[in-house]
């Protein structure tokens, strides 16, 4: 299991959740720009948050498209919702199950 955290701007909300699906359907370069943003980024919650099982997702993300858009929409810099992956876990997971990609990595 890969573990993931998001948690909104006004840290209303926030949310632990498995980001091995995405990994597992990720191409290379999606997950090496992923690596190099230091293993944070919104595209996994949305990527996932339309599946069953992952709700609390899905209202996490719909929380901070509605109840902080106003704010996101004076200043467009602005993250309304912040999402990081464990980089241990990921590297893990990724050298046992796609050792390809995993060694295209920096270490």
């Amino acid at each position: 299991m890969i573990r993931a955290s998001c948690h909104t701007a006004d840290n209303a909300l926030a949310l632990e959740f498995d980001a091995t699906p995405w990994f597992r359907e990720a191409d290379l370069q999606s997950i090496q720009h992923l690596a190099a943003q230091g293993w944070s980024s919104v595209w996994i919650a949305n990527a996932l948050g339309t599946r069953p099982g992952y709700e609390g997702l899905h209202q996490l993300i719909k929380y901070a498209a509605t109840r902080l858009r106003e704010e996101s929409l004076e200043d467009p810099t602005w993250a309304a919702l912040d999402c990081a992956v464990d980089s241990a876990d990921a590297t893990q997971w990724l050298g046992e199950n796609r050792p390809e990609i995993a060694a295209k990595l920096p270490r």
